[in-house]
């Protein structure tokens, strides 16, 4: 969109959709935190859906993790190799995709174990943000639950996430459109609203629950 007052007057009605988006997906992470943050101490049922705001910020505080986690470190990478094969005149495009998926999965186990840690550690502490960024203490909580744990955990997200998911949405957004003004399709309305917060659900109960086998040992 353009930087001018006609511009935005007529992108408005996008702009308050897209903020409502953004507010339930952050809502939609922050009730995902909770499922683990009460999975942790015991709870055998869903958590109630109240205090949006709360939701909200937790949902906010999760991403900031997220972003530090996944995103920064992920955009080092990339500009590291970039500067290390200008630096030495080196060509890397001979690496096939399978080389760069390998190391794309590696980078993510890598980084979504520390982002468990964080997100257990986390729970632990009334969703603090400064304790999803003790290094130590997330190590710590890495031992006692056992890496193999997390690297389970960090399998079975990928495949729900990256096969599962992509499937699902793929074959639903074939779905005819409902509203085709704004591109919103039956099998969109289905994954948003259906699909996707179940997955969160899932992933969320499966990482809270190898907390609480440790605890109960």
């Amino acid at each position: 969109m353009d930087l001018n007052t006609p511009s935005i007057i007529e992108e408005f009605p996008y702009l308050v959709i897209l903020a409502v988006v953004i507010f339930l997906s952050l809502v939609e992470v922050g009730y995902g935190f909770r499922i683990v943050e009460e999975t942790v101490k015991g709870s055998h049922k869903p958590p109630s859906f109240h205090h949006p705001w709360d939701l909200f910020w937790h949902g906010v505080k999760e991403s900031i993790i997220l972003l530090i986690y996944f995103v920064i470190p992920l955009i080092l990478v990339v500009m590291g190799i970039y500067e290390f094969e200008l630096f030495f005149g080196l060509d890397f495009s001979f690496l096939t995709m399978g080389c760069y998926l390998v190391i794309g999965i590696i980078f993510f186990l890598f980084f979504n174990v520390m982002f468990q840690g964080a997100v257990l550690n986390m729970a632990h502490h009334g969703g603090s943000i400064a304790s999803g960024f003790d290094i130590p203490s997330i190590f710590r909580k890495i031992r006692m639950v056992k890496l193999k744990n997390m690297l389970f955990i960090s399998f079975i997200t990928i495949i729900t996430l990256y096969i599962v998911k992509q499937a699902i949405f793929d074959t639903l957004h074939a779905l005819p459109y409902m509203l085709p003004y704004i591109n919103i399709s039956v099998g969109d309305v289905v994954s948003t609203v259906i699909v996707a917060p179940f997955l969160t659900i899932f992933t969320a109960r499966l990482l809270g629950l190898i907390d609480v086998e440790d605890n109960l040992n």
